[in-house]
């Protein structure tokens, strides 16, 4: 009768046995199965930003590009309405891709909008919001001699630039414009 529950105990011990060795390959495999998922998911990220700096890259050269046709015929227009120059098809692209998710509001800051002059060397132009000059104001420049353009909004008192690399000086066209007072809702 003895042997009965030694084998019995013996049986289960073993069964035991082969459970626990049975979760610890399975706990092996999911593991394996993660790293690789893991590694897969390392390799498409990996993708995507090579992707991304490519497209980033051709963009960047097409805004150089673009931004350098532009300031070489800017002079020609000298004279007519600063929105409309924004507007034109040859250059709206430059201007979306210059001011990004800020475009919209920097068209509806230049609606009543100033000829371009010339600022030095330099071609500028700007206006207001129709209606509300003391609320949003924009500006662009453009430097024939670099083949650049750049543009500010100055909105609830705040201003902001584009087209600037780190470190470049604010010409002082800008400067000159963000500091003019604009008394009640007139230009």
């Amino acid at each position: 009768m003895d042997s009965k529950p030694k084998t019995i105990v013996s049986r289960v011990v073993s069964l035991a046995k082969k459970i626990a060795k049975g979760l610890l390959y399975a706990l092996a495999a999911l593991v394996l199965v993660y790293l690789a998922f893991k590694a897969w998911e390392y390799t498409v990220e990996s993708g995507q930003q090579q992707a991304t700096k490519v497209v980033q890259g051709e963009q960047s050269e097409k805004f150089t590009n673009l931004s350098k046709q532009i300031a070489a015929y800017s002079p020609l227009v000298v004279g007519s309405s600063s929105l409309q120059f924004v507007k034109r098809a040859v250059n709206e692209p430059l201007f979306q891709h210059l001011l990004g998710n800020n475009y919209q509001t920097f068209i509806t800051a230049l609606e009543d909008s100033v000829a371009l002059v010339y600022v030095g060397p330099s071609i500028f132009g700007a206006g207001c919001q129709k209606s509300g000059c003391t609320l949003s104001r924009a500006a662009y420049l453009i430097d024939p001699s670099k083949g650049r353009v750049y543009a500010a909004t100055i909105e609830n008192g705040k201003t902001r630039y584009f087209g600037f690399t780190e470190g470049e000086a604010i010409p002082p066209a800008f400067e000159s414009w963000a500091t003019k007072q604009i008394a009640g809702d007139s230009k």
